[in-house]
C-alpha cells in the first residue's frame, strides 16, 4: 500500500489515525547518515556540591543522524528531566551544547548519587553515561567562635604571660591553623620575631579545634601581634579561609575607660550575641567599675573582664589565694557567686586597690521610668493633651526600624517587671541593624515612651529619651525615675526640649551596618538597669 491509499484509508478512520500517520510522515524526514551512536562529552565526570545548592550537567553532544532527545534521571534526587530537541528547534541538531542546572533540596538524605544521562537519536540509538554526584564540597569558610578582641592588654608581673585562646569551626571540616605572634614595639613596619612562631597547627578531623597556649612575655612595656588564620579542606583557595589579628599591649595596670561583667561560663556566649554580653559596666571613677544586674537564679558566678571577647587576659575576681583581694588573671581566681535569685545586685570594682563590694535590693525597689505605667493597657494619651478628654491609645513598645506603626511589641516578664522580651527576632547575615525602643503610636511619631544608645555601633546602655510624665487618672508620672537617676542635675521643665534633653542622652540609634551571623535571636531589655541584650535564641 503506498502512501496515498494509506492516507485515504486513514480518512476513513478519522482525524486522530490521519496525525498520527502525518507525525510518522514527519520522522521519515529526518534520514541516517551514518547509523552511528550518538556521542556525548561530559565537561566532568562527578559533581560536588552541598545541600541546598545546585548542580550543573553540562557537556558537549554530537550525532551525525540528529539528537532527538535527552534525558536526566536520579531518583533519588528527585530528577526527572526530558528535553526534546525537535520539539524545541523544530529539528534535530547535530551538536548541542548541554548545560542544565538543578538544585539539591535542603533536606536531601544520602550523599553520593548517579545521575543517568540518555542521549537519544533520530534512528532510535542511544548513549547512556553516568555523572557522580557528591555532596561532600565546602563551599563556607571557617569562622572563629571565640577569640581574643583586636585589642587586649596583658599587665605586667614578675612573670608575664598571655594565654592565646580561641575555638575556630567550619561547617565541615577545620584542616589546619597558621599562627604568627610578632613584637611590633618599635612600630608594625619594624616587626621582630617572638621565639617559636610562626607555626601551624593541624586539625583533627573535626569541624571544631580548640586552642589554648600560654605565651611567656617580656616583663617590661611592650607591644605583640598575633595573627591567626584558619583553613579548611578548600584552602587553596582565599574564600575557605579566616583570620583575626589582636594587639596585645604589655602594660602596667591602667585605668581602662571600657570593662565589662561576664555572667555566662561558656566563653563562645561572649562571642554569639549580636550585642550585650558581657555588660557594659559604668565608669564611675579612676579605677572604680559600677553596674547594676539583675540575678535571676541563684549560683550566677560573674567577673569584670578587660576585654569582651574572652574570659582573659584581663579576668577581675577574688584570687584563690586571697578571696578578699581582686586577682586579674583568668586562671588564678574565682569568679564572685551571686546567691540571691530574683533580686538585683548593685556590684562595685576597685581595679587599682583590689577590692569589690556586692549590695543586694528586690526588684520592687528598684525603678524604672514606665513602671507606673500599664503595658498592654489604655495609657497612651495620643497627642498629650491634658486640657480636652484625653485619647487613650494602647501603650506598649518595642524594637522600631522605621516609625511607630512598626514597632515590634515586647512581653513583660513574669517574675520581673522592669524586664521586656522581644523573641523569635530572625536576622540573617549580613543584615543591618537599625532600631530604637520606642513605643507604638496609631498615627505617627511621637516620644511617650522611648530609649536611646550610648555607641550606634557597639551599644552598651539603653538610655531613657522619652517624656517626663505627669501624674493623672490613668497612672502615677515618673519624676521618681528623673530623681532616682540625675537627682538634681536635671530640670525638669526643660526636659520636653530635645535640645535640652541631648545634654543628657544623646539621640543614637542601634546602627550596625552588618551583623556577622544570622539566626532567631531574643532580645532581652531591663528598663531598670537600662541594659540590653540581643542573644541567640535557645
Amino acid at each position: 500500500m503506498n502512501l496515498i491509499s494509506m492516507c485515504r484509508k486513514a480518512s476513513f478512520l478519522g482525524l486522530p489515525a490521519l496525525l498520527a500517520l502525518t507525525a510518522c510522515s514527519n520522522d521519515n524526514e529526518w534520514k541516517d547518515v551514518d547509523g552511528g551512536n550518538p556521542a556525548l562529552a561530559l565537561t566532568t565526570t562527578h559533581e560536588r556540591t552541598e545541600a541546598g545548592r545546585s548542580i550543573k550537567i553540562a557537556g558537549k553532544v554530537t550525532d551525525n543522524d540528529g539528537i532527538a532527545s535527552i534525558d536526566l534521571v536520579c531518583h533519588e534526587i528527585k530528577l526527572n528531566k526530558h528535553i526534546n530537541l525537535i520539539e524545541i528547534y523544530g529539528e534535530p541538531l547535530k551538536e548541542y551544547d548541554l548545560d542544565y542546572a538543578f538544585k539539591i533540596q535542603e533536606d536531601q538524605a544520602g550523599e553520593d548519587f548517579n545521575v543517568e544521562i540518555t542521549i537519544t537519536d533520530v534512528g532510535g540509538r542511544k548513549e547512556k553515561q553516568n555523572l557522580r554526584v557528591t555532596l561532600d564540597a565546602d563551599w563556607s569558610a571557617p569562622y572563629f567562635t571565640t577569640s581574643p578582641d583586636a585589642e587586649v592588654i596583658v599587665l605586667i608581673k614578675e612573670k608575664t604571660s598571655f594565654n592565646l585562646k580561641f575555638s575556630v569551626a567550619d561547617n565541615r571540616v577545620v584542616d589546619y591553623v597558621d599562627i604568627n605572634v610578632v613584637d611590633i614595639t618599635d612600630g608594625e613596619e619594624s616587626p621582630k620575631p617572638v621565639e617559636g612562631y610562626p607555626r601551624r597547627v593541624e586539625g583533627n578531623g573535626t569541624a571544631k579545634l580548640d586552642f589554648s597556649e600560654k605565651l611567656t612575655l617580656p616583663s617590661k612595656e611592650a607591644t605583640l601581634r598575633a595573627t591567626v588564620t584558619a583553613y579548611d579542606r578548600e584552602a587553596n583557595e582565599a574564600a575557605h579561609s579566616a583570620t583575626f589579628s589582636s594587639l596585645v599591649k604589655v602594660q602596667e595596670l591602667q585605668d581602662m575607660e571600657k570593662m565589662w561583667l561576664c555572667d555566662v561560663t561558656n566563653e563562645d556566649d561572649l562571642s554569639s550575641d549580636i550585642f550585650g554580653v558581657p555588660i557594659l559596666c559604668d565608669h564611675i571613677g579612676p579605677y572604680k567599675y559600677q553596674i547594676r544586674y539583675y540575678n535571676e537564679k541563684a549560683g550566677t558566678e560573674v567577673s569584670l573582664l578587660g576585654q569582651k571577647g574572652s574570659f582573659g587576659p584581663l579576668c577581675f575576681a577574688p584570687s584563690k589565694d586571697n578571696a578578699s583581694v581582686l586577682g586579674d588573671n583568668p586562671d588564678e581566681v574565682n569568679w564572685i557567686k551571686l546567691t540571691q535569685a530574683n533580686t538585683y545586685y548593685l556590684i562595685t570594682f576597685d581595679t587599682f586597690n583590689g577590692t569589690y563590694s556586692t549590695e543586694t535590693y528586690s526588684v520592687d525597689d528598684a525603678i524604672d521610668p514606665v513602671m507606673h505605667m500599664h503595658f498592654g493597657g489604655d495609657d497612651l494619651n495620643t497627642w498629650w493633651d491634658w486640657n480636652n478628654e484625653p485619647w487613650w491609645q494602647e501603650f506598649y513598645f518595642g524594637p522600631m526600624s522605621d516609625g511607630p506603626r512598626d514597632v515590634m511589641k515586647m512581653t513583660k516578664d513574669a517574675k520581673n517587671p522592669h524586664i521586656y522580651i522581644l523573641e523569635d527576632w530572625k536576622l540573617s547575615k549580613g543584615d543591618k541593624l537599625h532600631f530604637v525602643i520606642h513605643n507604638w503610636h496609631h498615627d505617627g511619631w511621637w516620644n511617650l515612651a522611648t530609649w536611646r544608645v550610648d555607641d550606634s555601633a557597639d551599644p552598651g546602655k539603653f538610655m531613657y529619651y522619652g517624656n517626663l510624665h505627669p501624674d493623672n487618672d490613668h497612672y502615677t508620672g515618673n519624676a521618681d525615675y528623673f530623681q532616682w537617676k540625675y537627682g538634681g542635675q536635671v530640670d525638669l521643665d526643660k526636659w520636653g526640649d530635645e535640645s535640652y534633653r541631648k545634654q543628657f542622652v544623646p539621640d543614637n540609634w542601634v546602627n550596625m551596618e552588618s551583623i556577622e551571623r544570622g539566626g532567631t535571636f531574643k532580645l532581652i531589655f531591663d528598663a531598670h538597669t537600662e541594659r540590653a541584650k540581643l542573644i541567640p535564641q535557645n
